[in-house]
C-alpha cells in the first residue's frame, strides 16, 4: 500500500501546486475525489484496461464524470495519468492533494473512532482541546465502530491515542498472558 502512494505523490503534489497556482482548489478536490470514486468501478477498470479503446476515448469518459467545466488541465492531467499507467491511483493522489489542502488551509483532520455517534457538544469539547494542541483549525471525521465497546479511538497524522474500552481488554489479556 505505502509504493501506491510513493508512486502517488509526484501526481498530487503536481495536482495541487497546478490547483494553488490557479486558484481552483476546492474545484481539483472535488474532481479527484469524484474521480476516486468512478475508478474503483468494475465496468469503468475494464474500460480503461481495454487495450482496444483509444486513450482519448478514456478520457472522455472520465471526463463525463466531473462538472461540465472540465478545464484544460484537468484533461492534460487525467491523459498523464493514463499515458503513465497511474491511473488506478488516484485514491491515493486524491488524498494526497486533500492532505496538501489542509495544510495549506491550516486545518487539521481528526480521525475519531467511537462505538457509538459523539453528540454535538462532545465533538465540539475535542474540536477545541485539539485545537489547543495542534495549533490549527480541526476537522473531526467520526466513525462508528461497534468492536470497540465503549471509548474513543483517535488518529492524528502519525499518531493514535486509542482510549477504547475494547484496547484496554487486550492490555489485560497481554498481562496475563506473560
Amino acid at each position: 500500500m505505502s509504493d501506491n502512494y510513493t508512486y502517488s505523490r509526484p501526481y498530487g503534489e503536481a495536482a495541487f501546486k497546478l490547483a494553488l497556482e490557479e486558484n481552483v482548489i476546492d474545484q481539483w478536490s472535488a474532481n479527484l475525489k469524484t474521480l476516486a470514486q468512478v475508478i474503483v468501478d468494475k465496468n469503468v477498470k475494464a474500460l480503461i484496461a481495454d487495450p482496444k479503446i483509444p486513450q482519448v476515448e478514456c478520457s472522455k469518459l472520465l471526463c463525463s464524470f466531473l462538472d461540465a467545466s472540465v478545464d484544460k488541465n484537468t484533461s492534460n492531467f487525467i491523459n498523464l495519468l493514463l499515458d503513465n499507467k497511474r491511473i488506478s491511483y488516484l485514491k491515493e493522489i486524491s488524498d494526497i492533494f486533500e492532505d496538501m489542502k489542509s495544510d495549506h488551509n491550516n486545518i487539521c483532520i481528526i480521525n475519531i473512532e467511537t462505538s457509538r455517534e459523539l453528540e454535538p457538544d462532545q465533538i465540539n469539547t475535542l474540536k477545541e482541546l485539539f485545537k489547543k494542541k495542534y495549533n490549527s483549525d480541526i476537522e473531526i471525521a467520526q466513525t462508528i465502530n461497534s468492536d470497540l465497546l465503549a471509548g474513543i479511538k483517535v488518529k492524528v497524522n502519525d499518531e493514535v491515542i486509542d482510549l477504547s474500552l475494547q484496547n484496554r481488554f487486550n492490555q489485560i489479556k497481554q498481562q496475563l498472558i506473560i
